[in-house]
């Protein structure tokens, strides 16, 4: 795992430095809490090392040692890069800070004591939000799963990755994956995986707007992106991988994940229990709950507003629907609404497509004009006060593209509906190093061709 982290580091490491100067000051906001994030990190840093040492003999945190040795190959990779082309090279706290990525969003202000309301209520695509579906062909035929991400525009440096690590270990179910990442990262943080053990992830990104649940965030626990990469290569099933994922939650980067067991999918005749379970994480404690009933009716959506009742509850949501209505109810929210409306159009991959790269804001009444009510979010097109942030991506497939490990994927917001093509020109004090001005591209094909011929 250490060669594996080498060689990608060496490879990708103009790549990390760009990306980390592009996205360090979207999270650091205020100078004065550096010290306090990385003092963070370390500690969690050390305490996770200490207990891989410890428990050499415990399968669970023998696959964490995978996961920190490939970090510390990443760290050494780029650095070497570094050093042959006489270039500045990131340090290992900050190659644990763009790994850090989607926790720092709940770190950060934990960290930070604030004078303001207990309620916050974030800008729509500043928490990682992003647009998920699952849908189900009417005779089992077959099923599509996509994503959108939704973040700063300042993270689209996008690297998509596929890894087989052939892994010997008894323990390990997965040990080739391929997904849709960034440089730096030794994950996916939309997220958008499928695996060799059958599985498929998705995950969208709840808010925790109780802040006083943020107070319980710890350093001595595994972060979001750790245990993630941990249950991909441990888990069997939905439900391994949810009891595997809820080991030493650090309540950062509260998600919603669906784990799709295409397994238990036979095409034409049934999905058995056990295809899709749905796992949801705040502040200690995650949720899970096996959902293939309400699968089979058609499809599964997801838009950054917590299912399971207790989750809701405890984020602080039901306070928000009173404060500012409807558009905060798992069951009204605009992308509800529209997922409701349309999902029965989609009958095959141009029509997924289609669904994950919708928005006509200006005549869909359920986005009430609002280009961010909608499933891929164009927040540079608010008129009153535009943003570069919104939905920057799709990635879609289906049971038959996953079990070549390939999917398509297009970077850049949507231009769907006569939208205009996004141009850093307009935002050139947002730092974007390493990408083009322009986003105007089509879909590509995601294949893993050096591994093409492997099953």
């Amino acid at each position: 795992m250490f060669l594996a982290g080498y060689l990608e580091g060496y490879l990708t490491a103009p790549l990390m430095y760009d990306h980390f100067l592009n996205l360090y000051p979207q999270l650091i906001k205020d100078p004065a809490i550096t010290d306090k994030v990385y003092n963070f990190l370390l500690r969690q840093d050390m305490w996770t090392r200490e207990k891989i040492r410890l428990q050499k003999a415990d399968p669970f945190w023998r696959h964490t040692g995978y996961v920190m040795a490939q970090m510390d190959g990443l760290y050494i990779g780029a650095i070497k890069r570094a050093s042959v082309e006489k270039t500045t090279s990131l340090t290992m706290a900050q190659v644990q800070f763009l790994n850090a990525v989607g926790d720092l969003l709940d770190i950060i202000p934990s960290l930070s004591p604030t004078k303001e309301s207990s309620m916050k209520v974030f800008k729509r695509w500043d928490m990682g939000h992003c647009s998920a579906l699952i849908k189900v062909l009417p005779g089992f035929e077959n099923i599509y799963f996509a994503h959108s991400s939704w973040y700063t525009y300042a993270a689209m440096l996008r690297i998509y990755k596929h890894w087989d690590f052939n892994i010997r270990d008894k323990d390990t179910t997965s040990s080739r994956l391929s997904f849709s990442s960034y440089p730096g990262f030794l994950e996916s943080l939309d997220d958008f995986y499928i695996l060799s053990s059958g599985l498929v992830l998705l995950q969208t990104t709840n808010n925790v707007y109780n802040r006083t649940l943020l107070k319980l965030v710890v350093p001595e626990t595994l972060l979001a992106w750790q245990r993630v990469r941990v249950a991909n290569m441990m888990a069997e099933g939905g439900k391994d991988w949810a009891e595997i994922f809820s080991k030493y939650n650090s309540g950062t980067y509260n998600n919603q994940y669906m784990v799709l067991d295409l397994k238990k999918v036979n095409l034409k005749k049934s999905l058995d229990k056990g295809t899709l379970y749905v796992v949801e994480q705040i502040p200690t404690y995650v949720q899970y709950s096996e959902q293939t009933k309400v699968l089979r009716k058609g499809y599964w959506p997801s838009y950054n507003i917590p299912f399971h009742e207790k989750v809701y509850n405890l984020s602080g949501y039901p306070m928000l629907v009173q404060r500012l209505g409807l558009d905060y109810s798992y069951d009204l929210t605009p992308r509800a609404k529209i997922f409701r409306r349309d999902q029965g159009t989609v009958t095959d991959l141009a029509s997924m497509k289609y669904i994950m790269r919708y928005n006509n804001y200006k005549v869909d009444p359920y986005s009430a004009g609002d280009p961010c009510n909608t499933i891929c979010c164009r927040e540079d097109l608010n008129d009153a006060s535009p943003i570069p942030g919104g939905c920057y991506d799709t990635k879609v497939a289906d049971v038959f593209l996953a079990s070549r490990f390939t999917a398509y994927a297009i970077s850049g917001p949507t231009v769907q509906d006569g939208l205009p093509v996004f141009n850093w020109s307009r935002f050139n004090r947002t730092l974007h190093r390493g990408m083009p001005e322009v986003f105007n591209f089509d879909f590509v094909t995601m294949s893993p061709v050096l591994t093409q011929d492997k099953k």
